[in-house]
């Protein structure tokens, strides 16, 4: 399923129509939901456009070198909007239970993802299962407005892209994915500068918080799900946040034999936050959306309002009915 030319042109249409224009994104964002959000904010800025950046739990602190950062608030007071974009968030809900409604101020709303979900919403909607993150498709959404590609925009981008794609060691990435990245390095994206920054910044705190979180591992018997948490407790003692736990869960999946890694976190109001990440072979979208939660085939995640050892029972039964129905016995 590719975003259509249609599809496009329609949201090209509606950005040029409004005034006024709020963009979000999910909860917890990544490089792919911030950069895909920052591109579009700094495109829309020299054309007049009105615009208010919302994320709900703000900007982690490896995200805040992408420029425009200083854009994103976690609330607003304007009572109306002429247009929502809402960026890598597989159904509404996703950008958080403060920020949806002041997404819904808006007359209109365009979604633009490459997670393909049964809770996709907005009047006009650009969907690319296809695509590797939402950035590229952002991309061609700043090609069909005929946006100036300037060396921020293209550093905003490139970072949704390695992000997604693992620094394109996924099997997400195409030859697309590749094209448009070599697109953003001649326009100023510098690799080096950007992989330092969202893959080698980990802070003191956030790396003994991968040690914690590691010690925790468990996997089912055949090896074939794996997961970890890291405890309120963690968070306390070593003076971390949730932001700093970006990239933990690649480590879970990364061990050998493993087709699910699921790592959990215990937040201090008590709510549980589950990052899921899979092979190709097992669709952990599927196993977030039993419990409220969202993403695409390999990188999903959902919260739950139960104890942690419970949470852990929960996900850990749904991702062996997964895992059984392709690897039967």
């Amino acid at each position: 399923m590719s975003a259509s030319p249609t599809a496009l042109a329609e949201a090209a249409a509606a950005i040029s129509e409004s005034k006024s224009i709020v963009l979000a994104c999910h909860v917890n964002p990544d490089g792919d939901a911030l950069g895909s959000l920052l591109s579009l904010a700094l495109a829309l800025k020299p054309l007049g456009k009105e615009v208010t950046c919302l994320s709900e739990d703000g900007v982690p602190d490896i995200l805040r070198f992408l420029p425009g950062s200083d854009l994103i608030v976690r609330s607003t007071e304007a009572p109306a909007f002429d247009l929502a974009l809402v960026v890598d968030s597989g159904e509404l809900s996703r950008v958080g239970v403060q920020v949806g409604p002041m997404v819904s101020r808006a007359r209109r709303a365009v979604n633009i993802d490459h997670h393909v979900v049964a809770g996709a919403f907005g009047d006009i909607r650009v969907l690319d299962s296809s695509a590797a993150s939402t950035a590229e498709i952002v991309y061609d959404l700043l090609q069909a407005l005929q946006a100036p590609l300037t060396p921020e925009i293209a550093t905003c981008l490139f970072t949704g892209i390695i992000t997604d794609t693992g620094s394109f060691r996924f099997q997400n990435v195409t030859p697309g994915t590749l094209r448009t990245a070599a697109t953003l390095v001649e326009a100023g994206a510098s690799p080096p500068h950007i992989s330092e920054n969202v893959f080698e910044n980990k802070t003191y705190a956030g790396t003994r918080l991968l040690g914690h979180a590691l010690s925790s591992l468990s996997q089912t018997a055949d090896g074939r799900i794996v997961w970890a948490h890291i405890t309120a407790a963690d968070f306390r003692q070593l003076g971390a946040i949730d932001a700093e736990t970006e990239g933990v869960v690649n480590y879970v999946r990364g061990v050998r034999g493993a087709e699910v890694g699921i790592l959990f976190r215990e937040m201090d109001n008590g709510r549980i936050r589950v990052s899921l990440r899979s092979r190709e072979s097992v669709n952990v979208a599927e196993m977030a959306q039993e419990f409220g939660g969202g993403g695409h085939r390999m990188a999903a995640g959902c919260t739950l309002n139960i104890p942690l050892a419970e949470a852990e029972l929960a996900l850990v039964a749904v991702a062996k009915i997964a895992v059984s129905r392709l690897f039967p016995g």
